[in-house]
């Protein structure tokens, strides 16, 4: 693991796309931004980076990030 530990987190979704944006910021001052695509019509996503992201901030950070994906991703396929 890193030495260095993440500082906060947005999960949002990306208004008039298909995308899910991610924002973290570490205790270095590092920002890491990524857009996760995602199917409507499946409720499907891909998000291979989480495997670094669990490497580099531990496996319970990668874990609550995912729960916290599936949370927006539930809300917005909710919303319909």
């Amino acid at each position: 693991m890193s030495e260095y530990d993440v500082t906060s987190y947005t999960v949002e979704p990306v208004e008039g796309d298909d995308q899910i944006a991610v924002t973290i910021h570490a205790s270095d001052g590092n920002k890491w931004e990524y857009g996760i695509p995602f199917s409507r019509a499946t409720g499907r996503y891909t998000f291979e980076e989480i495997d670094v992201l669990a490497a580099d901030f531990g496996d319970e950070f990668a874990e609550e990030l995912s729960d916290k994906i599936d949370e927006v991703m539930a809300r917005i396929l909710g919303e319909g």
